[in-house]
């Protein structure tokens, strides 16, 4: 007695066909999400944008912000600042020792004045603690470097992240012809 085993083709052509359908539309939505551009590259944005709901943060030449070493690794604050200067922050006095010791990446000190250049600020240092201080009333921002600090993020990285956090500056930040790290 031989069983005769009967496929039904009908039950696995709707499961192919159901697959077929949802890889259609999952590649649909990878390749329309967004604002439709081809280019899979961040435009940089400025306060001319045309999308109300983006926030306004002070462009670098608008921002000046002392650097300051909390490490034992000499000159890395002094670095860090040429490269700030570079992208066209101002940093009217030389990088310096700080006293006070930071384990992470940096700290970003910063009063009331300084709270939006000390967020921009924390797009160039990744990882960066924001620190609000009371007794700071200038628009001057702190920042102290730490022991896991590495170099100073570059524009395009800042660019692509502003992008992302849909932020803006009110002017574009200036791209330097030197390296970026540190």
């Amino acid at each position: 007695m031989a069983s005769h085993l009967t496929r039904r083709p009908l039950p696995a052509l709707i499961a192919l066909i159901a697959l077929l359908l949802f890889t259609g539309l999952v590649w649909w939505r990878v390749l329309h999400r967004g604002d439709g551009k081809a280019s899979g590259c961040p435009t940089p944005t400025t306060s001319s944008s045309s999308s109300p709901a983006a926030a306004a943060l002070p462009a670098p030449p608008d921002v000046t912000v002392q650097l300051l070493n909390s490490t034992n690794r000499a000159g890395i604050a002094s670095k860090a600042r040429t490269v700030l200067v570079g992208y066209g922050f101002k940093s009217p006095k030389d990088a310096a020792n700080d006293k006070h010791r930071v384990r992470g990446v940096a700290e970003i000190r910063f009063g009331t004045a300084g709270a939006k250049a000390a967020q921009l600020l924390a797009f160039y240092f990744p990882g960066a603690k924001l620190v609000p201080t009371a007794t700071e009333k200038t628009a001057t921002v702190v920042v102290s470097l730490g022991s896991k600090y590495t170099k100073v993020a570059s524009t395009d990285s800042v660019k692509a992240a502003l992008t992302k956090q849909h932020l803006v500056t009110s002017s574009p930040a200036p791209t330097p012809s030197g390296s970026a790290s540190c």
